[in-house]
């Protein structure tokens, strides 16, 4: 029997991209803890920037849905600083200066996460696949407003060949051995977003 499985992430061939975190958006989440997607966002934020990998944030319609979370700026200033802001579009991807700027990194792996689950993060999602990308998407770190919403959400990307995967399989697949100083600092950073966490 014959698999074709993909190679692991790692956090020298993989991007990270953060779609519309924002104010507004983590307010219509109730198909998980909205703090659990905080901190999972916040992870893949300081996955980024520990590790030195590229990381795009985006916003929509800033006026009407708020700004990007407090949580994530206070980790990702800079991605922040340089965020890809746009209007009405539901496709991150359609930003051109968002597609150009992903498509300089040379990255082929894209780690995605996004709020709403079921239309900005899926259209995000969709759009990387049909650019070619390899795309993971962290559903810890999504969330709409029903179960539902998450679940057939995710059972279609799993058709377009999209992995889906928790924050914790993530990091330990872009970082495989807790062992050496720079393994430590991603359990560092789990320590501090996760574990610290638990039951609070």
């Amino acid at each position: 029997m014959t698999t074709n499985l993909k190679e692991r992430l790692t956090t020298k061939t993989a991007a990270i991209v953060l779609v519309d975190h924002q104010t507004g958006t983590i307010d219509w989440v109730y198909s998980l803890p909205k703090q659990t997607v905080i901190n999972s966002t916040r992870v893949l934020a300081r996955m980024a920037v520990t590790y030195d990998m590229p990381l795009f944030l985006t916003t929509t319609m800033e006026e009407y849905v708020g700004p990007t979370m407090p949580d994530l700026v206070a980790v990702a200033e800079d991605a922040f600083a340089k965020r890809f802001k746009r209007g009405g579009e539901l496709c991150a991807f359609d930003d051109t200066k968002l597609r150009d700027a992903v498509k300089a990194t040379g990255r082929s792996k894209l780690v995605l996460a996004g709020l709403t689950t079921d239309i900005c993060l899926f259209w995000a999602a969709d759009a990387a696949v049909r650019l070619g990308y390899e795309v993971t998407v962290v559903a810890d770190a999504c969330g709409t407003m029903t179960g539902l919403g998450d679940e057939t959400t995710f059972a279609r990307l799993r058709g377009m060949g999209v992995t889906v995967a928790v924050i914790n399989q993530v990091v330990t697949e872009l970082v495989n051995n807790f062992g050496t100083p720079e393994g430590q600092k991603a359990q560092q950073i789990m320590s501090d977003e996760i574990i610290s966490k638990l039951g609070k």
